[in-house]
């Protein structure tokens, strides 16, 4: 390592909204570092030339930067605001009485938890039905929670292009007497 002069590539890597991303990895040349708690990263010791920075992170569009380090004291503060990349992948079904197999028709919501993204959908009170559409493949954890209504959990992969149909059979939570 040339330790002559200061030459350093340094950053933050944050989400759509603004906030950053913890735990990312960023590689520059070929050599990789994570970013901190607050989004930072940073590459120092480079030599004169030029570099190619690149972060990649599941359900963002990747983006790379080509840099050009001039100097022998050089700080390049290079920042990356990442993009949601649409799938096209859905996930879709009804959401059933387990007694009776009819629709739910309280209404209510379908969530959905992921890495890197959160969403709920409702359900339809009339057909029971809900959807989540343009998803990048992945692993996606769904569940209900319905009051009157024992949750239900379920872990759905799809891949890139799919539709998958995932049906929420639940059921109605037990009374319990109170002793007294």
């Amino acid at each position: 390592m040339d330790v002559k002069g200061k030459r350093e590539i340094t950053g933050r890597v944050f989400d759509e909204e603004g906030r950053p991303i913890a735990g990312v990895t960023v590689t520059c040349d070929g050599e990789e570092t994570k970013t901190l708690f607050d989004g930072s990263y940073k590459f120092d010791g480079l030599p004169i030339g030029h570099h190619i920075v690149e972060v990649a992170v599941e359900r963002y569009k990747t983006q790379k930067h080509h840099i050009e380090i001039l100097r022998e004291e050089e700080t390049v503060v290079l920042d990356f605001h990442l993009e949601p990349r649409e799938g096209d992948s859905k996930i879709f079904g009804y959401v059933l009485d387990g007694s009776t197999w009819e629709p739910i028709k309280t209404g209510g919501s379908v969530y959905m938890s992921h890495p890197s993204l959160n969403r709920y959908t409702p359900i339809n009170p009339f057909d029971g039905y809900y959807e989540f559409t343009h998803l990048p493949p992945g692993q996606y954890t769904l569940w209900v929670s319905l009051v009157e209504y024992e949750d239900e959990m379920k872990i759905v992969e799809v891949r890139n292009g799919e539709e998958k149909r995932e049906d929420f059979i639940i059921n109605k939570k037990r009374e319990e007497i109170p002793w007294g």
